[in-house]
């Protein structure tokens, strides 16, 4: 039965369509999620970013990126939560961009919801304020250079939003963000990110495909997700007095039980 399950992942894998991509038109909906937006550039998810279930999105992630079906699960039941009425098990792209659930302050590629309340369009200037972060113009992101470009995007906000928010789930949220790319672009030989790569995926919303990218080879699961979110957390010289941390458990492992990635 598991090599059943192995070569069906496989068949999958091998019938996604990557080079199909076509970037959103007037009346679609796209979000925050560089990844989700992607899929559905790609038409892993409905195009139109809208009415997605639960299934859609499961198959979508395993399909296109070999998620797991249980880490896919508790990331497209999440973004139910954010869709004005959950009761109904389908979101769309755009509900992601309700604030301080996934969506948060600091983000690599957005800007705050303070500024003008367009949190969910990709920024060319903060994008570039991130790779700037990075301090590489070529070669590979390693997790300390991934951690150091995640940094400077909390401290520049941090100080010009006078709004400015990094409660303890942000934070988890803010790791979380740069743990998914990571983990969706990884080169599987040299264990880092190609800057082109990493481009592509931010500044087109596309998988890069035709730079090399492929589909990882072993799925992304819950357990190795957390220890890549760990791994850029002990990267970063965050101290509890460096932002603001709202409530009492500010430690990064909490927002594994926040989103259902329990260690």
């Amino acid at each position: 039965m598991k090599l059943i399950t192995i070569f069906s992942a496989l068949v999958g894998i091998a019938n996604a369509d990557f080079p199909a991509w076509h970037p959103a038109s007037y009346g679609d909906s796209r979000g925050p999620c560089p990844a989700l937006n992607a899929l559905a550039n790609h038409g892993f998810l409905p195009h139109d970013g809208k009415a997605i279930s639960i299934p859609v999105a499961v198959k979508a992630m395993g399909d296109a990126l070999n998620v797991s079906q249980e880490t896919a699960m508790f990331t497209a039941s999440a973004a139910v939560t954010t869709s004005a009425d959950p009761s109904k098990g389908l979101f769309d792209l755009s509900d992601l961009s309700k604030h301080g659930i996934i969506e948060h302050d600091g983000s690599l590629s957005r800007k705050d919801v303070s500024v003008d309340g367009d949190n969910h369009s990709f920024d060319q200037k903060i994008f570039d304020e991130f790779l700037q972060g990075l301090n590489i113009t070529s070669g590979n992101v390693t997790i300390p250079i991934a951690a150091k470009g995640r940094w400077s995007r909390i401290l520049t906000e941090k100080g010009r939003d006078p709004k400015f928010q990094y409660s303890a789930r942000d934070r988890f949220n803010s790791y979380a963000e740069t743990s998914i790319y990571f983990s969706v672009l990884q080169d599987p030989v040299s264990g880092s990110v190609p800057l082109e790569w990493l481009k592509v995926f931010f500044e087109q919303e596309r998988l890069p495909y035709n730079e090399g990218w492929r589909t990882q080879p072993n799925a992304i699961r819950g357990f190795p997700f957390a220890s890549t979110v760990l791994a850029v957390a002990l990267a970063t010289p965050e101290k509890l007095g460096d932002v603001s941390i709202e409530g009492s458990d500010a430690d990064v492992t909490s927002g594994f039980h926040m989103q259902g990635l329990a260690l």
